[in-house]
Parts: C-alpha cells; structure tokens; sequence
C-alpha cells in the first residue's frame, strides 16, 4: 500500500507530491494519464509560464471555497521554488516567471526534485475510480490496474484546454462517489458576438479598456489590448471579464470598447475639431487618420451612420459629438463564450461546503481535491497557477500528515 496517490501530473499535482514529500513522506506515486507529466504546464504564458502574480490575495478568487487560510499557509511562491533550486523574476506588471523565461525550466525542476524523492511518475494510467475501503482507497485505472493507497489526491484538473488532456471526463470519479459538483463553463476565454459587426474589424488591436455591462449595469472594466476575431473579441483584457458573464442568459449582456481610456470624450470631441478644422477638404475617413486605425475609424463612422467618404467639413457639431462617443463606447452585444478547447480556465468543480479547511473532502477522509477540480477561479496573470500550487502544498501537507499519523 502507497501512504498517497496523486491523481493527475499537473501544476497542482507535482506541487502535492513534492510537497508531501517534503514533509517526510516517501513512497509517492503520480498517475498521469496522458504520455508525460506536465503537458499543459508547458503551454503556460505563451511557453514561458507565469507561475504567479506579486500581489496576491484572497480577494482575487471568486467560488464557493475560502482560499485566504490556504494561501497564507503557502506563501509565496518565489521562496517554493527557490526551494527547488528555480529563481523567479517579475515584470512590470507583477506578473512572475521562471528566471529562465522558459516553462521548460519549471516542469524540469519539479521532476528533478520529484526524482530526488524517489516519487514515482506512472503516465499512461488513467484512473476510471476510486473505491473507499476500511481506512484506505482503491485505486482503479483503465488498464486494469489496482492499487491501494492511505491517501489519495485527485488533481486531475478541469475542462479547459482538452488538446492538454484537462477534459473533464475525471470528473466523473468524484460523480460516482457522489461528491456534489458545480456545472462548469468556460472562463478566461473570447466572447462572443455579431459577426457583422466585426467585418471591418477582423485582424485588428486596439489597446484601450473593455467594460462589461449587464443590461444598463457596469460590471467590470479591464484596461488592455482588444483582438478583434470574425466571431468574437478577444485579449487578455476581454478574457478576464468572460468570467462574469452568466452563461444562462448571455443576451444580457454587452461589451463597451474604449479607444481612448486616458482622456474623456469633451478631450476627444475638441481632437475631432482641429482635425476638421486642418483638413476641411478631407473625406470623413480621412479625417479620422492619425487619430485612429483606418478600420476601426470605418466602423465608427457605420455606427454613426456617417458616409466615409462625405467631405468632414459637412460633418455637424452633432455628428462630431456621436463619432466621440462611439470612439468612448463602441459595443457589442454578447452572444456567448468561446468553448472550453479556446478557454484557460474553468468555472466549477468540488464546492466548499464538501470540503475541509485542507481540501479534505468531507464525506471521504483520505481524499482531497485540488487545483482546478475545486470550485475557484480568478483571472489572467498568474493567479490560476498560484491557486494550483498552494492547493497543492496544502493537501500534500495534509496528506502528509495523515501518513505519519498512521505510522505513529
């Protein structure tokens, strides 16, 4: 019998197993499913994984689980890899990277301490069940395989990002045991809308602020670069607020791109004056340049019902007036998120009221769940893979415990 049994060689489950051993556990096995451990790690911040954020709190977390206990104990994460012999640097946005700038670095480091522990990596095993017995766990996988284990840890992850093996059909472990489970959705991802609005816009950026409303309420703004799609918009900024959009009535909601966060619109409609006033024979779309993106002027213009090829110097105060505001509020309807293969993240999982303070579930000693299997998410920069290591560490502490328990 194994004194633990990792589910999953993710971000979460590696952070298990080594911590775990850390605290004088030994005889550690990881089952990975798919051919090698860590295959969505390395897909991480472009492939350069930003492991955390610098200011983080519990704040940032939304879900049904209390997470401030669970990441003061953890700590920061500079001092958990350091431990590992991996530096970190942080850019000008707080956001945390391998010294290395590689998420090559960060998986080789946690294998390297792994096999220092003498944790056993099995990959190729998918676990099809877990069977509660008298004071230990049953562990079942696909190629027949039994193994018994004191404690077991399933993170196994959540639905985002399928082609990385997270497709959520682990879940259906925790279902047969009868552990209660929040729907999941999508999250961290591009919304959604008219296509028709987005013709002239496709292949464009726009650096500005994105404000997502429901019905005539402003939810949240995010500051950022916008990435208009054929279907949908996009960018980190876009993908921080799919998080709040209720997929049980999307109609409900709208997007309000600003192109020009910094100045107000009276600051804007005095620009759209000089430049009429210095190119009164320009045509409206002329006008616009230097101002804004050609494209992006086009669709404004189509907003405002303003021909783009009509003399500027026709345009009335009014006109001007109107091209301000769309400049400030260029909408879009929502008409859903993208799906869980275009998601970072996932909504759902295991709810707080089934867990303890450790992630223990609470029907079933020995049995935690961690990362993105329990229900918290956050938003891009590093707060998910923070989430992951310290729920990790804390059951792996918790597992650790239990084992010396038993052998005391």
């Amino acid at each position: 019998m194994y004194p633990l049994i990792v589910i999953g060689g993710g971000a979460s489950g590696m952070a298990a197993a080594v911590t775990a051993a850390a605290c004088g556990l030994r005889r550690i096995v990881i089952l990975e499913k798919l051919p090698r451990t860590g295959r969505k790690l390395l897909a991480t911040g472009n492939g350069r994984c930003n492991l955390s954020h610098t200011e983080i709190t519990a704040a940032d977390y939304a879900g049904s689980v209390p997470v401030e206990g669970i990441l003061g104990s953890f700590g920061d994460v500079s001092t958990f890899f350091g431990n590992l012999g991996l530096f970190c640097r942080t850019d000008a946005q707080g956001r945390m990277y391998p010294y290395s700038m590689t998420a090559a670095g960060v998986l080789d480091a946690l294998r390297l301490r792994l096999k220092a522990d003498g944790t056993q990596e099995l990959c190729g095993r998918e676990v099809t069940a877990l069977i509660p017995q008298r004071g230990y766990w049953q562990v079942q996988t696909a190629a027949g395989e039994c193994l018994a284990a004191r404690s077991v840890i399933f993170a196994a992850g959540g639905w985002a990002a399928p082609k990385f093996g997270t497709d959520g059909s682990s879940w259906k472990i925790l279902e047969q045991l009868g552990i209660p489970l929040v729907s999941p959705h999508p999250i961290l991802c591009p919304v959604g809308t008219d296509p028709a609005l987005l013709r002239q816009l496709k292949g464009l950026r726009v650096r500005g602020s994105v404000t997502l409303f429901d019905g005539d309420v402003p939810v949240c703004t995010r500051d950022g670069e916008v990435q208009f799609t054929e279907k949908a918009l996009s960018g980190i900024c876009v993908f921080d607020l799919s998080g709040q959009i209720d997929p049980m009535r999307t109609k409900a909601f709208r997007l309000s791109v600003n192109c020009f966060p910094e100045c107000d619109t009276g600051e804007t409609l005095a620009r759209l004056y000089t430049c009429q006033a210095v190119r009164p024979e320009a045509s409206c779309e002329d006008m616009l340049t230097g101002l804004v993106h050609k494209a992006l002027g086009r669709a404004v213009l189509e907003r405002c019902a303003v021909p783009p090829g009509m003399q500027c110097s026709s345009l009335s105060g009014r006109q001007l007036a109107m091209i301000a505001e769309r400049l400030h509020g260029l909408e879009f309807p929502v008409t859903g998120t993208a799906g869980f293969a275009q998601a970072q993240a996932t909504v759902g999982g295991v709810p707080g009221s089934a867990l303890g303070d450790d992630l223990q579930v609470k029907r079933y000693p020995g049995l935690f769940v961690t990362g993105e299997a329990v229900d918290v998410h956050s938003v891009c920069g590093g707060y998910h893979l923070h989430w992951c290591w310290a729920s990790g560490a804390c059951a792996g502490m918790a597992a650790a415990k239990l084992g010396r328990e038993e052998q005391a």
